[in-house]
């Protein structure tokens, strides 16, 4: 009863606020669906996972799962990855090696905390950066160029 290719057969539902993974014909299981590579590779290879963090399955993208599983993975995905895009940086204060940023969304104005850039932050290319704050929200600021030139300034002061 596996999907064409080796790919599993994978069928997702929802069980009150879990999402469960019937995978191959056996009995449903709670999972959480992540990203395998969520900076380098997102949008390819999905990892099921149960509550130990152990794969149950690996497969190549949202395509593999029929209409109503892909509406519940892109949920799901989308709530574990929701990435506030830094449009403006209002202002940075460096204090103790801690950055306070006060910053405009696509979301919205936020103000967080961001320590230990070396572990919470990630340049994906020279001008493509990822944030991680104290509380686990994520920010991305897709061009460090295409910021306006005061907000360029904040953000590569504070980086």
């Amino acid at each position: 009863m596996s999907g064409s290719e080796g790919v599993p057969a994978i069928t997702l539902a929802r069980a009150l606020d879990r999402v469960t993974a019937a995978i191959d014909g056996r009995p449903p299981v709670p999972v959480r669906l992540v990203w395998a590579r969520p900076i380098t590779g997102r949008g390819q290879d999905i990892a099921l996972l149960d509550d130990q963090k152990t794969c149950l399955a690996m497969v190549g993208g949202l395509a593999v799962f029929a209409p109503a599983s892909r509406a519940i993975a892109e949920e799901e995905l989308g709530r574990r990855y929701c990435i506030a895009a830094i449009t403006s940086v209002h202002a940075v204060r460096v204090e103790f090696g801690n950055r306070y940023w006060d910053v405009e969304t696509d979301r919205g104005r936020r103000r967080f905390l961001l320590r230990e850039p070396g572990k919470n932050l990630t340049r994906v290319s020279e001008d493509h950066v990822l944030i991680r704050d104290t509380l686990g929200n994520r920010y991305v600021i897709a061009s460090l160029a295409a910021l306006d030139p005061r907000s360029r300034i904040e953000a590569i002061r504070a980086l």
